[in-house]
Order: structure tokens, then sequence, then C-alpha cells
């Protein structure tokens, strides 16, 4: 019997030019759903079996991080960091592209508080 992965390869589009033609497919192995209801808006595509060039392991270049803060259930504030392609920024950040949906920590969903760039 076999089961079902606990996680997917995703990437983001660094670079390129219109319709992200030449652009660096930077790739990554995450969670399963660490990017259910808000991978469009971060600019995170689920990569297929049949994607070519994908890059895993760079260290330069890498995209954007962004910190997405939450309330958990015991009314804390939290947050977790997540990639984002740099010309989304300014739509999460600013923008309110994520108002309304939830991030996904585990098993349980939370809404999104807010959406900044993650400074060190």
């Amino acid at each position: 019997m076999t089961t079902e992965p606990k996680t997917k390869v995703y990437y983001i589009n660094l670079g390129g030019s219109v319709g992200n033609a030449g652009a660096i497919r930077y790739a990554w192995r995450g969670k399963k759903n660490a990017y259910k209801n808000i991978a469009a808006g971060l600019g995170v595509v689920l990569a297929k079996d049949t994607d070519k060039g994908l890059m895993f392991g760079a260290s330069s270049p890498k995209p954007a991080v962004v910190r997405i803060g939450y309330t958990a259930a015991d009314g804390s504030s939290k947050s977790i960091n997540r990639f984002c392609e740099p010309d989304k920024l300014n739509a999460v950040t600013t923008g309110g592209a994520l108002n309304g949906k939830k991030v996904q920590i585990g098993t349980v969903e939370y809404n999104i508080n807010n959406v900044t760039i993650k400074s060190n």
C-alpha cells in the first residue's frame, strides 16, 4: 500500500521578462499544505513531474521571505515565514492580497492578520 507524500515540490520564478521568459525557477521541497490557499498570492507554483529547469539548493538568487501574522487558537499573535515572488511583494504587504485568506499550520487553518517583509 502506498501512502501520499507529506511534502511537495514548489517553485518561484525569479527574474525573467514578460511571461517569466528566461526566469530562474527557484525550487524547494515543503510541507504538503504549506502554501494551501495562499500560493497564487505569493507567486508560488506547485511543481509538476514534467517541469524542467528547477533549481534546488541555490544560495543566490533567493526569493523574498515574508512573515505572515495570524492569531492562534489561544488568542496569541504568531507568525510564520513563507517564500514570496519579488513581483508579488507590494501586493501582499501593502495591497492586502492575502486579506481574508487562511494560512495552514500543520492541520489547522488560521486567519491571516498581516503580511510583512521578513527582516533579520
